[in-house]
């Protein structure tokens, strides 16, 4: 008996938006609600840009950046803009265009440097990730910031729910965590053999997907830590770097250290498919992502190109 099959290939880029930056991009970050980028070049240069116009929205004057910068995020509704080097956290009024206030952190060592930052949506509370693993657990109206020691390594990930009351840690060591805002007690933990590379929620928060640096790709109930589905593919391994569940968290965006594009089914675990995403240099890879709620998946890579892709065309799979 022959038997001859042929897997059916779905193009789902809808090509380049615009390409934003002629210099290479160190990060960036889509604003919650998709209408305005942020990126940050290999120069140290801070843009937020609009999306619908393609024009610059604020660029730090260079003379007032703290450099180098090492991290950066933008609040919920798009009015406040946080900037990072290894010590201090500037506080950015998008607005006014103006700095509100410069604070520095640290560790518990004392010499360990920011490695990770997280803004409430409500723009009260801050997280400040360290390389000592330490977390600091700021309010911004009080002033009062509690510190405690969950990881052993740098802490890369961190991430608030919906009301800025939990928030959810990973890092180096291979543990994930997820703690109420200050408290030093665990609402939920698990360690991995390996360091933790890629790391997201849901929407509402019930869901996380982790990856270590080896083997270990998860989605999981995130109180109860419950399996949901462990990604399978035929590869030997897959690097991991940026994820995000979209299409109502039934599917999962992830992106390599290369240039590919990979999209999941959140209730199996099964690979739809990989893209090759545009690139003008080698090597470049995805830096953020953007979904939204009509099939539409916003892609920023580290040649400052945004690529739209749609979800949609995936059913024919």
């Amino acid at each position: 008996m022959l038997l001859i099959g042929c897997k059916q290939e779905v193009k789902i880029s809808d090509g380049v938006v615009h390409s934003f930056s002629e210099e290479g991009i160190s990060f960036g970050q889509f604003s919650d609600d998709g209408k305005l980028l942020l990126g940050v070049t290999h120069s140290d240069v801070v843009t937020l840009w609009r999306m619908d116009t393609k024009q610059v929205e604020l660029e730090i004057p260079a003379d007032k950046v703290i450099k180098p910068v090492k991290h950066v995020a933008l609040s919920k509704d798009n009015s406040l803009l946080l900037i990072a080097n290894d010590t201090t956290v500037g506080l950015w009024s998008v607005p006014a265009r103006a700095m509100i206030s410069k604070v520095n952190f640290s560790g518990v060592n004392a010499y360990a440097t920011i490695t990770a930052l997280a803004l409430s949506p409500h723009k009260d509370r801050l997280l400040v990730g360290m390389a000592d693993g330490s977390i600091n657990m700021a309010d911004i109206n009080t002033r009062l910031n509690n510190r405690f020691q969950p990881h052993t390594q740098p802490v890369r990930f961190l991430r608030f729910d919906t009301q800025g009351e939990l928030y959810m840690s990973g890092a180096l060591d291979g543990k994930v965590g997820l703690w109420q805002f200050a408290s030093s007690d665990a609402v939920f933990e698990q360690e991995f053999a390996h360091r933790i590379t890629s790391l997201t929620a849901n929407d509402d928060f019930s869901m996380l997907f982790v990856s270590d640096g080896l083997s270990a790709q998860h989605i999981k109930k995130l109180t109860s830590g419950e399996e949901v589905a462990k990604l399978t593919y035929s590869a030997r391994f897959k690097i991991f770097r940026q994820s995000l569940f979209v299409q109502g968290g039934a599917l999962l965006a992830t992106s390599s250290s290369k240039s590919h594009l990979s999209v999941w089914h959140v209730g199996t675990g099964e690979e739809i498919g990989t893209w090759t995403i545009q690139t003008k240099s080698k090597g470049a890879s995805i830096v953020a992502m953007h979904g939204d709620d009509v099939g539409e998946l916003l892609t920023f890579n580290s040649d400052g190109m945004v690529e739209r892709w749609n979800l949609d065309l995936l059913e024919a799979l």
